[in-house]
Formats: structure tokens, C-alpha cells, sequence
């Protein structure tokens, strides 16, 4: 590794791809439970076997901690306390360069997989103290792009595939062969992707609010056309207030949902999944609504075809629908959008979404939540609202939807293995998931930051701000 290169690390489980963006790129293999790192060549630098480097590196060794052997990570280790560590990091080959991007989460897992929890917490302690010391005498010393900030150091998951240069020239950097500046950036933060999805899922309600209008104004007329035989609403009476129940159902399970998402660690990621499927899902019901339209289940409920005279009044009734959620408790009333049911779609993903980001030990939470969501949708085909086709239906495709999602999400090889099919059968999966690094782990947190967290914020932005303006005057 020559002097003056910037190095992103990178980890994996299987086989790595090592990338060098400089003028003629080489790639190579690096076998499994290794780190591996990308170096940034620069011109402006003196050669690393010159009297001028020599001196550099000799008084300022903090300086060039990602410069460091295993020799040297395993000495440093020994005088931190942590001596019993040493054969473990030299085996998995921790350099400096891995050390400076080691996290609590990276800790735990493969190749560490280190399990006494004080000493990743002190462990942890150490490597921040180190890294700030590093970027106290870069500061202290000035020598160009060493000064950069200590996040290009952040742990990245390599991508196993043909595209994987793509990936680096979005995910590692972007030189300035004027200015010799280096700038670190992340194309899809998972703020911004969650953003995209909320969008997405506001998109697709639209979408759904434009089908059931348009599905009531080409409602079948209920003396021509009498409801279909059904099972269920054939030998049982409707009960008028059983409408009442099922929104009753659906609001709760939302409520629910939402208090996940405040204290679920990874709020933004369950946000994300559950807009992004639910959003498919009611994209499929637009296509199914407006493409076929079924005779009202019951015939003594009180709801005919609707007549617009224009436009306008046609997107006030859609902007109605939207605002409502299609909801009766509000006094809305549609009808013509049956195949399939709305409803059991949101009690469906709600109650999936539940069971998935909550511990696998609630099992009594988890029964007595199917339950609740079998009562609602029980309370649809009670209130006559839906065929038992359109319950039934609704059920299976949120569910399977659902479970694929995960299961794809969650599993790196079979995304890796199947990336182009993927990308041309899911493509909003792909967008949203390509991302992913491992399975989501159910951790809680307080929303509200404590006192000593929200000083080490302020600390850690007024530090890469002083970097960044210190490298921007060093190079302009």
C-alpha cells in the first residue's frame, strides 16, 4: 500500500472482490472471514521510500493507523487490555485499515464473533479514542490527504457480482484530479430510501383512491345483476355493526405498528419494507379492481353507480376517498372495489409486520395477534362487505408477498446468485433492497436522545466539519 492512498474497507462472508481506482484497475480474490480494502491512489504525495516520507511516517505514527500490520493491531491490542484477542484478529487478518472500520454490530459477527459484551464495549471505547486520536494529529501535523474524515473508513458489504465496480464507483468515492479532493458518499442512504418509499406508498393509496372511484362510476346495476353465490353470506345474516369492528381492528394494529417504529432500532428499515410492500400489494389491487367489476355482495345495502358531470368533481371525490382511506367510520361510503379486499391487505401486513419485528419469544403476543386479525376479518364477511373470494384472496397474496420479500431481503446468496433475474422481475425490490447487508435484528432504543449521546452528536459533526474545511484549505 503505497503512502497517501485512501483505504475503504470492506467486508464479507464469502469471497471478495478488491478494486483499485487508479488508472489502470486490477481486481483480485480474497478468500472468506478476510478484510479486504480499496485504495485511492494520489499524485500529489512524495514516494513512500524518500527522505520526506520517511520523515513523515516517523513522527506521525498515530497518523497512519490504517497503515498499520496485524503485527502492529495485535500490539495495540496487548497494550489496550485486550491480550487474549491478539491471535484471534492476527488470524483473521485485522490490519489497521480493518481496525479503524470495526463497529459493536461487526464485533459480534463473522469472523469475530466475539460474545462477552463488556469487552466489545470496551473494545469499541478503545478503537473511537484511537481514531480520534488520528484525526487530532492529522489536524496537529497537516499533511494533505490524510486528513480525511475518519468515515471513509465505514464498513461497506462487497457485492459478489459482475457489477461489482459499478457498485464501488457509487459507493467509495469521487476524485477531483484538480483539487487532489476526495469526497465519501453513500448513493442510498436508508434515511433517503425510506423517503422514496413513503412516497411510493403514498403513490400507490392515490392509485387505489383513482380505482375505487372509477370502479363505483362502472358499478353493475343491482336489479340486472344480483350478488353471487357466496358460502358465507348465502347462510348468515349481515350484521350492521361489524363494519364497525373491522376498522376498529385496523386502526389498532396500525397504532401498534406505529409504536414498533418509534422504539424498533432499525425504524427507518421496518418503515421502508412496509411501505414498500404494502405499496405493491395495493398497486395489484388498482389493477384487479378497475379491470373487473363484481355485483355488490349485498343487495339491500344502499350504495349506487355514481354519475360525475366533469373532471373536476370526479378528483374532489378521489381526493375524498384519499383523505378518508376509504374508510365508513368517517361516514364514507364506496362500493364496486371487491376483488380483493383492502381491508384484510392492511390487517394482513400489519399484523405480519408485528410478528416479524418483534422477538421471536412473544409467542403468547404473536397468537393472540392472528387471532385479532382473523376476528377482523371475520367482521368484513359478517358486515357483507366482501365475498369470502376477496378475503381469502387478499390473505394469501399480502402473505406470500410478504414472506418473499423477507425471505429475499434476508438472504444475501440467493440475492447475489439471482441479481439479474431480480432486477428484471422485482424491480422496486431491487431498488429498495439491493442495499441490504444481513437480516434486521429486533433491538429497541428510546427515541429521545440522552444528554451524553446528544454531545457526542454535536462533537462528531463539529470534527468532520473541521476536517472538511481543513482539507478544502489544504488543497485549494
Amino acid at each position: 500500500m503505497g503512502a497517501g492512498s485512501l483505504t475503504v474497507l470492506r467486508r464479507s462472508n464469502s469471497k471478495l472482490k478488491l478494486a483499485s481506482n487508479s488508472s489502470s484497475r486490477t481486481s483480485s480474490i480474497a478468500e472468506k472471514d478476510s478484510y479486504a480494502s480499496v485504495d485511492l491512489g494520489t499524485d500529489k504525495l512524495p514516494s513512500i521510500d524518500t527522505p520526506e516520507a520517511s520523515h513523515v511516517c516517523s513522527k506521525r505514527e498515530m497518523q497512519t493507523i490504517h497503515h498499520w500490520s496485524r503485527a502492529r493491531v495485535g500490539q495495540w491490542l496487548t497494550e489496550s487490555g485486550f491480550p487474549e484477542y491478539r491471535k484471534l484478529f492476527e488470524d483473521r487478518n485485522i490490519d489497521g485499515a480493518a481496525l479503524c472500520g470495526l463497529t459493536e454490530e461487526s464485533l459480534q459477527q463473522e469472523p469475530l464473533n466475539l460474545t462477552v459484551a463488556s469487552d466489545i464495549q470496551k473494545l469499541v471505547g478503545c478503537i473511537q479514542q484511537l481514531k480520534q486520536l488520528h484525526q487530532h494529529s492529522a489536524i496537529c501535523n497537516g499533511q494533505g490527504p490524510q486528513l480525511l474524515p475518519y468515515k471513509a473508513f465505514e464498513v461497506v458489504e462487497m457485492e459478489d457480482s459482475e457489477n461489482s465496480f459499478d457498485s464501488d464507483r457509487e459507493l467509495l468515492s469521487k476524485t477531483d484530479d484538480n483539487q487532489n479532493t476526495v469526497y465519501y458518499s453513500r448513493f442510498s442512504s436508508e434515511l433517503r430510501k425510506t423517503v422514496l418509499a413513503v412516497a411510493y406508498g403514498a403513490l400507490s393509496h392515490f392509485m387505489t383512491s383513482v380505482a375505487i372511484v372509477v370502479a363505483q362510476s362502472r358499478l353493475p346495476d343491482k336489479k340486472r345483476y344480483p350478488p353471487l353465490p357466496d358460502i358465507y353470506l348465502d347462510n348468515f345474516a349481515m350484521i350492521p355493526w361489524a363494519y364497525k369492528v373491522s376498522e376498529s381492528v385496523i386502526l389498532s394494529l396500525l397504532a401498534l405498528l406505529c409504536v414498533i417504529l418509534i422504539f424498533h432500532k432499525h425504524r427507518w428499515v421496518v418503515l421502508r419494507r412496509t411501505m414498500v410492500i404494502a405499496g405493491s400489494i395495493y398497486l395489484l389491487r388498482c389493477i384487479c379492481v378497475t379491470v373487473t367489476n363484481l355485483p355488490m355482495p349485498e343487495k339491500h345495502y344502499n350504495c349506487d353507480r355514481m354519475v360525475f358531470q366533469d373532471s373536476w368533481s370526479q378528483f374532489k371525490r378521489i381526493l375524498v376517498v384519499y383523505s378518508g382511506m376509504g374508510m365508513k367510520l368517517g361516514g364514507m361510503k364506496t362500493c364496486g372495489d371487491y376483488m380483493f379486499s383492502g381491508h384484510t391487505i392492511t390487517m394482513t401486513i400489519a399484523t405480519l409486520t408485528a410478528i416479524e419485528y418483534t422477538p421471536s419469544r412473544y409467542r403468547l403476543l404473536h397468537l393472540a395477534l392472528w387471532l385479532y386479525c382473523f376476528c377482523g376479518m371475520w367482521a368484513i364477511l359478517a358486515s357483507h362487505g366482501h365475498y369470502t373470494l376477496d378475503v381469502v384472496v387478499a390473505f394469501y397474496i399480502s402473505s406470500r408477498i410478504f414472506m418473499y420479500h423477507q425471505t429475499f431481503a434476508n438472504n444475501l446468496t440467493m440475492m447475489r446468485r439471482n441479481r439479474k433475474r431480480i432486477k428484471i422481475w422485482f424491480p422496486v425490490f431491487y431498488f429498495f433492497e439491493k442495499d441490504t447487508h444481513r437480516a434486521v435484528k429486533n433491538e429497541y432504543e428510546c427515541p429521545i436522545p440522552s444528554i451524553d449521546s446528544l454531545r457526542k452528536f454535536i462533537k462528531d459533526r463539529r470534527v468532520d466539519f473541521c476536517l472538511k474545511q481543513y482539507t478544502v484549505f489544504r488543497h485549494s
